[in-house]
Formats: C-alpha cells, structure tokens, sequence
C-alpha cells in the first residue's frame, strides 16, 4: 500500500476553505445582519476543517508520510496503517491511555502526539510557533459554538488585542466588519488556516 500524502490533506482543506471564501464574498451584497450570521456560520466550519486536517495529518505521519519538503518525522514508534494511528496516540508511553485527543490549541496538539512524535519535531515546534492564531480561531469557536461565560470572557480579550479597546460587538460583527479593520477578520482566520496547515505539513 502506498504511503499517505499529505499534499492531499492540505490540498482538500484548501478547497474546501477556498468554497468558504466564495460564500463569504458573495455575502458581501447582502444586509449586515445576515452577512454576521453567514460570518458564524462559516468560522465554525473553518475550525472544524483546521481540526480534522491536523489530526489527520499527525495520523498520516505515523503511518509512512513524509513531510511535503520529503523528510521523515521524527517517531518514537509507527503504526502500520492509517486506522491505527489514532489508537497509537490514544496509548503509546502513556500510563493511563487517554480517551480523546485534542487538535484546537498548540498546546492539546503536543500532549496528543508528543509520546509518538519527538517534541522536536517540525509538526510539534509548527504547531507553537502558530500558536497564537490557533488560539484565537479557538476563542472564536467556542463563544459561537458554546457561548459560556468563559467563552465571552475570551472574545472579549480577543477583541481588546485586535482593536486595542475594549468595543462592545457582537462575534458575527466582530468577523465580518471592516469598520476598524481593512480586512475583516474572518478573511484573515480563512488566509491563516490555509497557511498554519501548510506550515504545519512542510515539515520546516
């Protein structure tokens, strides 16, 4: 069987970001209203996509992958296919075997592979030098998606460093306005998503 590509993860998740920014640029004509909603609804699939495609790619690297510059990770062991990576990282060097793996900040993504894949290896150190945007998108998902008072509380701090002030706006406002910014936000998290998961498949 051949080794798995990770030129195809990135490529399919850069398609399907690419279908994202379609929707949010033909949002533009229409009222601000629902252009926010369009603006949510988009971001909680963007994250979902950068979650899917990092996890697959720490799969695809324990099972043969080479990085796209055509080097090796470097493991502490392999698995011998795809459908067993996961069970890999779930159990390998740990005394207590996890039940889930996290892939929605730099942080969850080393303690998930960091027993199989060296602390020093590109995906690991990729992963801390975009820690920042991977957090951010997170904070972003999570006042959509759960809206808690923990989750407001760091959309607030998200806004505060994005505009340095503290404005009173709503998440879908907040992605989707060029008021302040001239670009909005959800184009940026679109561009970055693109370049973390290159970044993180580029083995540099």
């Amino acid at each position: 069987m051949p080794a798995p590509k990770l030129e195809i993860t990135v490529r399919n998740a850069h398609q399907q970001i690419d279908r994202l920014e379609k929707y949010r640029s033909e949002s533009g004509s229409i009222e601000a209203k629902y252009q926010h909603f369009i603006a949510e609804m988009i971001m909680l699939r963007l994250f979902s996509i950068f979650e899917d495609s990092v996890a697959e790619i720490a799969y695809k690297l324990v099972s043969g992958a080479t990085y796209t510059n055509g080097t090796f990770p470097a493991l502490a062991v392999s698995a011998g296919a795809m459908s067993g990576a996961r069970g890999l990282f779930l159990s390998y060097g740990r005394t207590i075997p996890v039940q889930n793996l996290k892939w929605t900040k730099s942080k969850y993504i080393r303690e998930s592979v960091q027993h199989v894949i060296s602390t020093s290896d590109p995906f690991i150190i990729s992963a801390q030098r975009n820690g920042n945007i991977i957090d951010e998108m997170r904070k972003m998902r999570n006042v959509l998606a759960h809206n808690t008072t923990s989750a407001k509380a760091d959309f607030k701090t998200v806004v505060r460093l994005t505009y340095g002030a503290n404005v009173n706006i709503t998440p879908g406002a907040f992605l989707s306005s060029i008021k302040r910014t001239s670009r909005c936000n959800l184009d940026r998290y679109l561009s970055s998503t693109k370049a973390v998961l290159m970044d993180m498949a580029s083995g540099v």
